[in-house]
């Protein structure tokens, strides 16, 4: 993943555990360098690590909102040295404007015990350098461990979200209520034409060789599905017989294509499970190439013919929404299905050579 952008890396650091421990060390150990040479007094002592641990946490915030901002800015990975760079560059630049600015109101309200000579200046400024180094990278060592544990998450959860899918695309589709119509197809067949009923073993052992050959696979060729859906077809025509028709108009530019497997023959069985099918009432499920392109896409239509059954059809696990799920799990455009009432047909994308292609499905 190229790209990180989160509205918990965005909000404002989780950081007091670190406030409670830095800033009263970063005081105590800047009031030793400070009063080095000035005889010890408790009251003066305490004074300035009660000043100092103001200051610092009024600098502290600073820095904080600075990072808040250049991490809204840039928020995608892509950009994290850059992001790095200005956020040093502002870490820098706040460091010297509130050491220098720190030690000017000191010295204009009397509170200085030392003079403020070039080398007070120096010292500051560099121990508030140093300070913003030191407080930089834990930063950004805690940002980047958030991002980590992020991307580990949605790693899981695209996973847990793929096996899931997975699982119940093979339950679609090694489907006992297919196999039965199948086994009923083939035994009325040996007892009436041999030869076609060979044939058929054959397109059945093809469809099932697909099915356990492709099912982990995440893109195939068109052409591979187009062969597989013609051995399909033909188990399901050998059951519908004139009452269910299938046109294919393809070019052979987009059959180097590539797609998820199993969506035409998903897609196919979404029309069957929807319409009526009968010899008079005839499905019609087409398939063809539209060369014409809008903004660089290519659409493969496909459309299927409206006769709802008037009863209610049971839902089975998958179709269109365990279609759609795998499509967003290759990060592609969600198909997007189109109703006139005459025809009913479902965009989907093709990849091509790392080009996105649309093709419009019933």
């Amino acid at each position: 993943m190229t790209r990180m952008k989160d509205v918990t890396t965005l909000e404002k650091p989780n950081d007091r555990w670190l406030r409670w421990m830095a800033i009263p060390m970063i005081a105590l150990v800047g009031n030793l360098l400070y009063l080095r040479h000035v005889p010890y007094n408790p009251a003066l002592y305490l004074g300035w690590v009660f000043i100092g641990m103001a200051y610092m946490t009024l600098a502290w915030e600073g820095s904080v909102r600075w990072v808040q901002y250049v991490r809204k800015r840039f928020p995608d990975t892509r950009h994290s040295f850059r992001r790095i760079v200005i956020t040093f560059a502002g870490y820098f630049l706040l460091a010297v404007i509130c050491q220098s600015l720190f030690i000017f109101l000191t010295d204009l309200s009397g509170l200085a015990i030392l003079p403020i000579t070039a080398r007070v200046y120096q010292a500051y400024i560099g121990m508030g350098l140093f300070a913003a180094v030191i407080l930089g990278t834990t930063y950004e060592i805690i940002y980047y461990l958030q991002q980590y544990r992020q991307l580990i998450a949605e790693a899981e959860g695209i996973q847990k979200s793929r096996i899931q899918g997975q699982f119940d695309s093979l339950k679609n589709q090694v489907n006992p209520h297919f196999l039965f119509n199948s086994l009923n197809s083939l035994s009325a067949l040996i007892s009436e034409d041999k030869d076609q009923a060979n044939r058929f073993l054959d397109e059945l052992s093809s469809v099932y060789r697909y099915l356990l050959q492709s099912n982990d696979r995440k893109l195939v060729p068109l052409k591979t599905e187009i062969d597989f859906l013609q051995s399909f077809f033909y188990l399901l025509k050998a059951r519908y017989g004139p009452a269910l028709s299938l046109h294919l108009n393809i070019d052979s530019c987009v059959l180097d294509a590539y797609l998820p497997p199993f969506s035409l023959q998903t897609l196919i069985e979404n029309a069957i499970r929807h319409n009526v099918i009968l010899a008079e009432c005839p499905l019609e499920i087409t398939i063809r190439a539209d060369l014409e392109t809008i903004d660089e896409t290519v659409f493969l239509n496909v459309s299927n013919n409206i006769q709802r059954k008037n009863l209610q059809v049971n839902k089975l696990p998958g179709g269109l929404g365990l279609l759609t799920e795998r499509f967003t799990q290759l990060r592609l455009p969600s198909p997007m299905i189109t109703d006139d009432g005459c025809q009913f047909s479902v965009r989907v994308p093709l990849v091509v050579k790392g080009a996105i292609f649309l093709i419009n499905l019933p």
